[in-house]
């Protein structure tokens, strides 16, 4: 018996120093970085956003060109009557067959769920497209059709040009 007390004795003896060597120790996260002297003056002037510019100016585009560009803006924005103007006012000076034109038409009108005359402008642009070599608007075009009629005789004629591993 004398020799457990012992052995418990020298037990908690071990147990209670080694428990009371122990220190908290707390962590702290090092300090944030100095600003840089670009940070400095944008903080001292408060917040502030940087306007969206076009990589392309506007002025330097001939005047269908750009008409096209302000309706593609207007249609990425969902204002949809200043789309539509922007395109009257491209009429004046596009080609009637200008595959640009007829995609942003067909936009519209897809849009606006004119469905047969988005279906017969997305076609129009598509082959104007394929004709210049622009394969990726002629897709765009393409893939406007099949979402309207994908068995229709016209999609199933475009099909060939975009049945290789590149689409």
């Amino acid at each position: 018996m004398p020799r457990a007390l012992v052995f418990v004795f020298l037990l908690s003896s071990v147990l209670v120093s080694c428990g009371g060597n122990q220190r908290e120790v707390t962590l702290t996260p090092p300090p944030p970085p100095s600003p840089s002297p670009l940070e400095q003056r944008i903080s001292a002037n408060g917040p502030q956003e940087l306007p969206i510019s076009s990589p392309v100016d506007p002025k330097k585009l001939d005047l269908c060109t750009r008409h096209l560009l302000f309706a593609d803006q207007y249609v990425t924005a969902s204002d949809y009557p200043g789309a539509e103007d922007e395109i009257e006012a491209a009429k004046k000076y596009c080609k009637p067959s200008d595959p640009r034109l007829l995609y942003m038409e067909a936009l519209i009108a897809d849009i606006n769920e004119k469905k047969e005359k988005a279906y017969e402008l997305y076609y129009r642009a598509a082959k104007g497209y394929i004709k210049q070599g622009d394969m990726d608007s002629a897709f765009k075009c393409y893939s406007g059709m099949v979402s309207i009629k994908p068995n229709g005789k016209e999609v199933k004629e475009l099909r060939r040009y975009f049945e290789d591993d590149n689409y």
